[in-house]
């Protein structure tokens, strides 16, 4: 880990955190006690799966990242300080947990739905945090 990350708090710490490695994230989701699946995020109040409340439920970090479903290119940003255009996609990060993110790639002709993304941080220096951002999992990328 660089010490410029390990100062930086994550944009969203019920999420993500920062990996081993410094750039990649590792996800936080929590095991039904019930029917054994995995939900997401870990503070959902009930299974998404079987709706047991996940009382007692075992919370795990996994490696950040999935499967491309789709993905569009934004030409206007949908929230304050987000830049355009974005790639933006729905990626299946565990079986039955499909999530919206955001993509770092040049254009979509590296991108094919079915291709493996990872999940890294983006550094906001400004603002003291680092945010969730997808790769293709064989991209060079050292934010």
């Amino acid at each position: 880990m660089t010490e410029q990350q390990t100062t930086l708090k994550p944009l969203h710490p019920t999420l993500y955190e920062l990996a081993e490695d410094g750039h990649s994230l590792d996800f936080f989701f929590v095991q039904c006690g019930a029917c054994g699946a995995v939900s997401f995020p870990a503070n959902v109040p009930g299974c998404t799966h079987c709706g047991d409340p996940l009382v007692d439920a075992q919370k795990l970090s996994r490696p950040g990242g999935g499967e491309l479903l789709e993905y569009v290119t934004l030409h206007v940003p949908l929230v304050p300080g987000m830049a355009a255009p974005s790639i933006a996609g729905d990626i299946r990060i565990a079986d039955g947990i499909v999530e919206e993110g955001v993509i770092w790639a040049n254009d979509e002709t590296s991108l094919r739905p079915g291709m493996t993304l990872r999940a890294v941080a983006e550094v906001r220096e400004a603002q003291g945090v680092y945010a969730c951002r997808f790769v293709p999992a064989d991209a060079k990328v050292t934010p």
